[in-house]
């Protein structure tokens, strides 16, 4: 059936059994199904190239009610204008509806990255993918992921400007990986001119009383464990809640002797976490001082170790079953993380803004203040590049402290009237 469609005759349209199908004889391809159920819906029916012979197709566009008369006789006009360009509009869309999620696609890309990113990678991407980008994207289909939608995430992160940043680069390369994978056009890759936030390296060097306090707070949590650090993110309890609080809330934690091992080594070594954790029996030569790193953020690396440092390894137990030097709860794993016994003992120590990765630079900051060369520095640190180790430059400088001391001095005193005898600089 053929009529002019309006406003008064869709309303009147009804069927009493089945469907009827009416088209519009405005709009050629234009119809409108009505149910016996009283529901309406528009379509729109087109012919691909190849005249009478080819197939039809049926496109529904919406259900009347929610698209008025005009919009739907619009939309239609813009499907049977892509018709005439010889694209596929039902084609098109069955394509869309076959497209995956972020959630569903997330997977195969971290499957992706441990095949050819190290483990520690792969696991920090899945961590920011589960926490950060699924709960928030993932449900968006993977082709209609905007530049907009990113935006609103990474401007949702600005009190972790950092943390934004590294979600920010994790998306650039899971969009980059979807257009080769044809699931987005090539060169639409929504994280573009998304700007990062300023990032401000953080320098936090140790004082030789806050070496002495960590060392105490040490040795308290091998002997009789430490109370837990309160958890900031909570508000203080009241004086009421406070006198309800369970007992074990004050209750010293146990110390694990592995991770109290691990973090008296890192501190004696330099060495990132990670390295520490996952170190290997087989990597260690004690005579020699030295352990073969076959895996470190920056490939293979060679690290002498003190005396001090060997010392913390050769007083450790070996555990039957386990490679690790600081084996974990789990059988043949290594420890998992150190950071609630270091909350423990910085809280303790009263450091509370000392991060674990500031035991590095701690270290650092020592051998450039003894006058140990950038190089040699790097070398005990694991940099492969000379410019990572110059950030600790300007601890190095004693020699030409001394001389500024020395040469403000002589000036001071001639300011003064009196007259000093000026004994050469010599070299050690």
């Amino acid at each position: 059936m053929a009529l002019k469609l309006t406003k008064r005759t869709v309303d009147a349209l009804h069927t009493d059994s089945g469907r009827a199908v009416v088209f519009d004889t405005e709009l050629t391809g234009f119809g409108l199904r009505v149910m016996a159920s009283g529901a309406k819906q528009f379509f729109v029916q087109y012919r691909m190239a190849g005249g009478r012979r080819a197939v039809k197709r049926r496109l529904t566009i919406g259900r009347y009610g929610s698209l008025t008369l005009d919009q739907a006789r619009a939309e239609a006009r813009q499907l049977l204008a892509l018709v005439a360009q010889g694209k596929d509009p039902a084609a098109e869309r069955a394509r869309h509806k076959s497209v995956p999620t972020i959630a569903e696609l997330a997977p195969a890309f971290i499957d992706l990255v441990r095949a050819k990113r190290k483990t520690s990678t792969a696991d920090e991407y899945e961590r920011q993918m589960t926490r950060n980008i699924i709960p928030a994207l993932g449900r968006k289909k993977v082709s209609d992921a905007s530049r907009s939608d990113i935006g609103a995430l990474h401007l949702s992160m600005r009190d972790r400007p950092i943390l934004a940043n590294r979600v920010l680069a994790l998306l650039g390369a899971f969009f980059h990986w979807a257009e080769v994978q044809d699931y987005r056009p090539e060169n639409c890759n929504p994280t573009r001119h998304i700007e990062r936030y300023p990032e401000h390296k953080r320098d936090r060097y140790l004082t030789a009383d806050e070496f002495i306090r960590i060392g105490a707070a040490l040795v308290r949590a091998e002997r009789e464990g430490l109370p837990p650090a309160p958890d900031r993110r909570r508000k203080e309890p009241s004086a009421k809640t406070a006198k309800h609080r369970p007992k074990s809330a004050d209750k010293t934690i146990p110390a694990n002797p592995f991770a109290v091992a691990a973090i008296r080594f890192l501190l004696l070594s330099g060495w990132r976490e990670g390295e520490a954790r996952t170190l290997l029996w087989d990597a260690v030569d004690l005579d020699r001082g030295l352990a073969l790193l076959s895996d470190s953020k920056t490939g293979r690396s060679a690290r002498p170790l003190g005396v001090p440092a060997v010392a913390v390894l050769v007083e450790l137990p070996r555990v039957a079953g386990s490679a690790y030097v600081f084996p974990g709860a789990r059988e043949g794993r290594p420890i998992v993380n150190l950071t609630r016994l270091w909350e423990a003992v910085r809280h303790a120590a009263g450091v509370p803004d000392v991060r674990i990765h500031d035991l590095r630079h701690a270290f650092a900051s020592v051998a450039a203040s003894g006058g140990l060369s950038l190089p040699i520095i790097g070398s005990l640190l694991g940099h492969r590049n000379a410019s990572t180790t110059q950030r600790y430059a300007h601890l190095s400088a004693n020699p030409l402290k001394a001389a500024a001391d020395r040469t403000a001095g002589e000036i001071s005193s001639l300011l003064a009237g009196t007259t000093v005898q000026i004994i050469p600089l010599r070299r050690a």
